[in-house]
This record gives structure tokens, C-alpha cells and sequence, in this order.
């Protein structure tokens, strides 16, 4: 055998060695790093073998007064049973007021029906409203009739006091709050906050 042969032969060992390495290495590595995206995404416990999964979704809606109502969620899906309601989850939402004031809601979930901008919120629900805070396991949100329901272990504070309740309403046009017992023999445990008096 010659030189010249013996350095071609060469030469195209080393590059079936080198294509060899590369397509197991690289082939190799992004099998793993494709299964283990699929066991950490968070989205495989919302649904499974979906394709109307959607990630970073977000709904707008304007009243014909001026209300403004933003709701955003990480994951949603469309529900199956009802098309008009999107199953949501890690779940924020803010509702802009005419005055000025703004509104800001969070859950682990929510049911959105973009027909009417109905929610359901559940799971570690938190509203913010001003100086109040709200926490409760549900929410019940009409943006038509702004208002809110808010039951199921309500916890309510603000700058002057606390309490818990079974079930909180609240009015936004007219400001009205109502705040229930389900059980009408249960009291409603109020605490308030006292100021020592210095600034």
C-alpha cells in the first residue's frame, strides 16, 4: 500500500469516527434534555396529551363605562365540556376602576369565561384593594356587575383591623361590603388594630 492510500484511508477513518462521535454525543444529550424538560414542567399536572395548552396566556376587557379588567395566567387550557371557559392556573388578575383605584386578585387557579369576564378564582386567593387584604380559598368575580365574593376561610386585614369570616361581598360601584356567617350562631371574630401613637 502506498503513502498517498494509507493517508486517504486514514483521513476517512478519522471522519467516520468524528460524524460517528458527534451524532451519539449530540443525539444522546438532547434526548436527556428533552426528558428532563418534560418531567419538570409544571404544565404536565395541568393537562396531559393536550393540544390546546397555552402558555403565558392573557385576556383584556373594557366596559362601557371605562372599567378595565387584565387577567394573565402561566398555564391555560381550553375547557373541553364548555368552550367559553379557559381553566387557568398560576393566576393574576387587576381590575382598573374609574377612580383611579386598582384592583389586584391572584390564585393558584381560576375558571375565566371570556364570554361575559366572569371568574372563579381558587386556591390561595389574595385580593388587594387599597389598604385591604383579603384571603380566602374562593373568589367570585363579575366584572359586568363589579362585584366580588370572596368564602371558604376569609381572612380579612387592614391598617386598623382583622378579622375572619365565612364569607365576604363586596360592591366596587357603591362600596358596599357584606360580610357573613354561614352558621348565623358563629360570630364574626373582629381584631382591631390599636396604634401606639407615635410617627
Amino acid at each position: 500500500m502506498d503513502k498517498k492510500t494509507y493517508i486517504q484511508i486514514s483521513l476517512f477513518a478519522l471522519i467516520f469516527l468524528i460524524v460517528i462521535f458527534v451524532y451519539f454525543d449530540y443525539f444522546k444529550s438532547s434526548k436527556e434534555n428533552l426528558t428532563n424538560n418534560t418531567e419538570n414542567s409544571p404544565s404536565k399536572n395541568l393537562v396531559k396529551n393536550s393540544d390546546d395548552l397555552i402558555t403565558d396566556m392573557s385576556y383584556f376587557s373594557e366596559d362601557n363605562k371605562g372599567n378595565r379588567y387584565e387577567i394573565f395566567s402561566e398555564y391555560g387550557v381550553l375547557n373541553p365540556d364548555k368552550s367559553n371557559l379557559i381553566l387557568m392556573e398560576k393566576v393574576n388578575a387587576i381590575i382598573y376602576l374609574l377612580n383611579d383605584e386598582k384592583i389586584f386578585i391572584s390564585s393558584n387557579k381560576a375558571k375565566y369565561n371570556d364570554e361575559n369576564n366572569d371568574t372563579v378564582f381558587n386556591g390561595n386567593v389574595e385580593m388587594i384593594y387599597g389598604d385591604h387584604i383579603i384571603r380566602s380559598e374562593f373568589l367570585d368575580l363579575s366584572f359586568k356587575d363589579q362585584t366580588a365574593t370572596l368564602y371558604d376561610n376569609v381572612n380579612y386585614n387592614s391598617n386598623i383591623s382583622k378579622l375572619r369570616a365565612d364569607k365576604i361581598f363586596i360592591d366596587f360601584l357603591n362600596r358596599n361590603t357584606k360580610i357573613q356567617m354561614d352558621d348565623e350562631k358563629n360570630n364574626i371574630l373582629v381584631k382591631s388594630v390599636i396604634s401606639n401613637g407615635n410617627n
